[in-house]
């Protein structure tokens, strides 16, 4: 409650005791200033005009908060439409898709031989260019079989885990998952070895009966977690850089989502689909999930 200054006796002002998110937000914590709300923001006319005419290459996203403003901006450039970020209207870093030769001319030339290692699916670039963050896969022994065989069997899979969802509802009122991906230091290259794991992205879902022994998962929450003292010092511009994915993650507010997904491959929470991924999965409560906010 906040008393009204002597100007105005009487008067007193109170403060809001009860709300309900109803639009699009997120929160960002910048290094020295603490956590900041964002809430979807305000889409020029012309904006607008463009993402209906274009939906696949046009799209502009602003999120406004009460001292920063975040904007994603989908460029329309020259065989690419790369997803890329403004914070305060200075551009901070875009999604770099891996070229033909990021992963080594071996696999570019012939991709089946290589079965070991990590390859680039990503690459998170700062206003310069320079890679700051990489998503990686790790490859296994005759990795394009398994990449058609988890496709094919998508649709079992996605029952599979339905009725694990409902099973996990009904029996151990755990029916949050929780699927974590790693995310890397970079720049990296296959020559570089090992990658330097910094943090890790987490997206949960809560999975809600529906059917008998079926439950649909209804996305809940995606966020970025530090597992290293790097991945935890970042700069106000790293925190806007890797805002981007998590918006991927959840879908563009756009008007036509379907063509504003991410161009790489997400994590589904199915472990014979998000083979390579390095991908794990918990089930927790709904008491559990608050507490780790």
């Amino acid at each position: 409650m906040q008393v009204a200054p002597d100007n105005a006796p009487g008067q007193v002002f109170m403060e809001s005791a009860l709300s309900i998110n109803m639009e699009e937000t997120m929160f960002a914590t910048f290094p020295g200033e603490g956590k900041e709300q964002f809430l979807s923001g305000h889409v020029s006319n012309c904006d607008l005009c463009w993402m209906m005419n274009c939906p696949v290459c046009c799209a502009v996203v602003p999120f406004t908060g009460k001292k920063n403003n975040i904007t994603y901006v989908r460029e329309c450039l020259f065989l690419s439409c790369p997803w890329s970020v403004q914070l305060n209207g200075l551009t901070t870093g875009r999604v770099q898709a891996a070229g033909c030769c990021d992963n080594g001319c071996c696999f570019c030339c012939c991709p089946c031989l290589t079965c070991s290692g990590h390859v680039k699916m990503i690459g998170l670039a700062d206003e310069r260019g320079a890679e700051k963050y990489t998503v990686l896969r790790e490859l296994c022994c005759c990795w394009p079989i398994c990449s058609g065989l988890s496709l094919a069997c998508k649709p079992l899979c996605f029952c599979c885990v339905s009725m694990y969802g409902c099973k996990q509802y009904a029996c151990n009122a755990t029916e949050i998952q929780n699927i974590t991906q790693p995310i890397y230091k970079g720049p990296w290259s296959r020559s570089d070895g090992t990658p330097q794991k910094v943090g890790e992205f987490v997206l949960q879902k809560r999975f809600v009966p529906f059917l008998c022994c079926l439950a649909c998962p209804q996305p809940m929450k995606v966020y970025y977690r530090p597992t290293t003292q790097e991945g935890m010092t970042m700069s106000k511009e790293d925190v806007s850089m890797l805002s981007i994915v998590l918006q991927l993650y959840r879908g563009m507010p756009v008007p036509c989502k379907l063509c504003a997904s991410a161009d790489f491959q997400t994590p589904q929470g199915i472990p014979f689909a998000d083979w390579g991924l390095g991908t794990s999965v918990t089930w927790t409560s709904v008491q559990e999930a608050m507490s780790q906010q």
